[in-house]
């Protein structure tokens, strides 16, 4: 149990003494003043302000010493003549994450670009606060949370972790914040102009050849192999494959239509329909009969078991291959790198940076390396048959780059 309250010398500024003081004998009502032979414990600080809009004192946090607290309390002061006191000061961020979290699924909490946040998006935010923001300040209350606060947070985790999923924990942080400050339960954002890490990923170079990806792919399963076979010979991408069903899947005149779901979209312009090429449109066909024919809201790739989300685990299946490939000592890869080895096989194919840049699902083709310039992006239209055609440059030029590999032993 606290022990009692009594006021300071200096006005709105409390000092909360322990259970068993001496102050318990002062009568009630009566000021400590400096501190007197009456206190015999170390007090806390504390001061509050009276809200005329909502009737009520709102106090600050304690602090050791008196001066603290009255350095607090005209911050707090200068807060409410500004309009910016929190509705809620008490709020423990933890509380906060889950409000958030909560409205985030719903709906109720948008994003920087004022829409609703993806699932997968909200599931980051929510795994990077869970994992790495409360069990260090989760106890803190939201309106506590300092600059420093997060910037001791970003220097704990920097030499464990990337720069980029450094970068998406104050994402999330930042987040958070936004989603309180537009409901007024705090004034300010911590995160806001904290100094983040350097960017230390490394550049991914691997590029399978034809014929390497095509062993690659016989070494799997055929339920491993088709997502890399996906990323590879259709530009997938990690959430579009993992969403992929078999009614957006035209297997009589072999074609993918990606980002039907929102959720599979990283930009509007990740929603396009793409020609298979025969090794991919061959092993979809396998699969389709291996599955039972199945109806057109199936999942091409589902989960091997049951979890939360009901998606492919790509973790687990990148576990899986690597096993496989080790066994048969041929070099991992994985899906982003089959993607990469996608755009290098349409350069190598002669398909136009125009027409590779929207097979790819590049919202910005003019800032990717090897696409086409900005003029082309913005005056330049895909002919309807572009895409045909670039399906039957790129499947002659595996085919040929296969057969070249055999009849030189590579």
């Amino acid at each position: 149990m606290p022990g009692r309250d009594t006021r300071t010398r200096w006005q709105g500024v409390f000092a909360r003494h322990k259970q068993g003081c001496a102050v318990e004998r002062l009568a009630p009502g009566e000021s400590l003043g400096p501190i007197t032979r009456a206190c015999s414990c170390e007090p806390s600080y504390y001061g509050k302000v009276y809200d005329r809009g909502r009737r009520r004192y709102v106090g600050t946090k304690r602090f050791a010493s008196a001066a603290a607290a009255r350095g607090a309390r005209r911050d707090l002061l200068a807060a409410l003549e500004r309009g910016e006191l929190p509705l809620d000061a008490h709020q423990r961020l933890r509380d906060a994450h889950a409000k958030f979290i909560d409205a985030a699924r719903e709906g109720r909490a948008l994003n920087k670009h004022g829409r609703r946040y993806k699932q997968s998006a909200w599931e980051d935010i929510d795994e990077c606060l869970r994992k790495h923001v409360l069990p260090r300040l989760g106890g803190r209350r939201l309106a506590d949370v300092r600059r420093s606060d997060v910037q001791r947070l970003i220097d704990e985790l920097t030499p464990a972790m990337s720069g980029s999923r450094v970068r998406s924990v104050v994402n999330a942080v930042r987040s958070l914040y936004r989603w309180a400050q537009d409901r007024e339960l705090v004034g300010y954002d911590p995160a806001a102009r904290v100094r983040l890490p350097a960017m230390n990923a490394t550049r991914r170079e691997r590029v399978a050849t034809p014929r390497e990806f095509a062993a690659l792919l016989q070494a799997l399963e055929l339920d491993d192999a088709i997502p890399y076979a996906l990323a590879a010979y259709a530009m997938g991408r990690r959430a579009q494959i993992q969403r992929l069903r078999w009614r957006d899947v035209d297997l009589h005149i072999g074609a993918v239509e990606w980002g039907v779901e929102l959720d599979a979209r990283k930009s509007p312009a990740a929603r396009r329909v793409v020609p298979t090429v025969r090794p991919l449109l061959t092993l979809l066909k396998r699969l389709w009969i291996k599955q039972g024919r199945p109806p057109g809201d199936q999942l091409v790739c589902p989960p091997r078991r049951q979890r939360a989300g009901g998606l492919l685990h790509t973790e687990g299946l990148a576990a899986r291959a690597s096993h496989a490939w080790a066994v048969r000592r041929l070099q991992p890869i994985g899906l982003h790198e089959c993607r990469h080895t996608a755009a290098t096989w349409l350069d190598a194919a002669g398909v136009s940076p125009k027409v590779a840049s929207v097979l790819m699902g590049h919202a910005t083709p003019d800032r990717q390396p090897g696409a086409a310039p900005i003029t082309l992006a913005r005056y330049t239209h895909l002919l309807p048959d572009a895409s045909e055609r670039a399906r039957e440059q790129l499947d002659a030029w595996l085919a040929d780059a296969v057969a070249k590999d055999i009849r030189t032993g590579g």
